[in-house]
């Protein structure tokens, strides 16, 4: 199966798809707590005049704030506000515990926050429409931008979308910037050294021309036990609810699966499982003979117990 053909479309694949609200910016590292941090203090920051003064930023990177804070998962939106045709925003869970003071992780000096946030971003179909068809439905090592670009053009034409090329190929370069660094030249502006923080998890590279990317696949050192389990049990929970077990198959190539989001080869996702039992006191149990090979769930568990364990434990 070439590239373009193994970008086929899916169920969870919204019929009202989101390549805008970023204003071109890749987020950088303290955009998300800005907002976090904003929006506990002023509910309706974000359609203050002031914003730009209490952020500390540009009118569009305001806007492009509140998409990332959106699109990362620590921002919700909630009910429509009085007259007005703006929902009103609030904290998630994720969001308060990471960057509210006393946080997990506020200043993201730990790498597996930034895979936390990769996986919030990246299993976001309404909000970061090329994110998740780049890591879910590309089922090629490589791809060339422009292979993506055309293919989410027809998707976006197949759903009705009005959505201008240009945008989507604005969108996908925004894409790449998030996780490839820039080359910097010897003129480079300081806007351009500001890379988002996604780029050091090391998931795409370039290969040889600036139109051709790779997947890195395989092992991925930062990436904690806790951060995969809590991913494990967000797919659970989202793709397969009800469910008391869960193939290996489809943790490891599954889309919104943690191997495919994670991109993480059989062996790595393998040595994640074999510690499901020790880390979750043994409401996950991985069973792995010939016959079988799944995780079985014994009992509930929260994932946002398994993160504050592990924050609590390095901090």
């Amino acid at each position: 199966m070439n590239a373009m053909a193994a970008l086929a479309p899916a169920p969870t694949i919204p019929t009202n798809p989101s390549f805008s609200g970023h204003e071109t910016f890749a987020f950088r590292y303290a955009w998300l707590k800005k907002g976090v941090d904003g929006l506990s203090q002023q509910p309706n920051i974000f359609l203050r005049d002031e914003a730009m003064a209490d952020l500390g930023v540009g009118k569009n990177m305001v806007r492009s704030i509140r998409h990332w804070c959106l699109a990362t998962r620590v921002v919700e939106e909630g009910e429509m506000l009085p007259n007005s045709r703006t929902r009103r925003l609030g904290l998630t869970d994720i969001g308060r515990a990471l960057f509210l003071e006393p946080g997990w992780d506020p200043f993201l000096e730990d790498d597996s926050s930034l895979w936390l946030l990769h996986w919030n971003l990246a299993t976001n179909p309404d909000r970061a429409t090329t994110w998740y068809w780049a890591f879910n439905l590309i089922n090629e090592q490589e791809f060339t931008r422009d292979a993506l670009i055309n293919a989410l053009e027809r998707y976006a034409e197949s759903v009705g979308s009005r959505t201008a090329s240009s945008s989507i190929r604005a969108d996908v370069s925004c894409f790449l910037r998030t996780y490839v660094a820039i080359k910097r030249g010897p003129t480079s502006t300081l806007e351009e050294t500001l890379d988002c923080p996604l780029t050091t998890l090391a998931l795409l590279s370039q290969v040889g021309t600036e139109d051709r990317y790779r997947f890195n696949n395989g092992e991925k050192p930062g990436l904690s036990d806790a951060v995969f389990c809590y991913a494990l049990l967000d797919c659970w929970e989202q793709r397969h609810p009800g469910q008391e077990t869960l193939s290996f198959r489809e943790i490891v190539h599954g889309e919104g699966s943690p191997g495919r989001v994670f991109r993480l080869d059989e062996d790595a996702v393998l040595a994640y499982l074999d510690g499901l039992a020790d880390l979750t006191g043994g409401k996950l149990i991985f069973n792995d003979t010939a016959m079988v090979r799944q995780v079985a769930r014994r009992d509930q568990l929260a994932g946002k117990k398994i993160l504050n364990d592990y924050y609590h434990s390095r901090y």
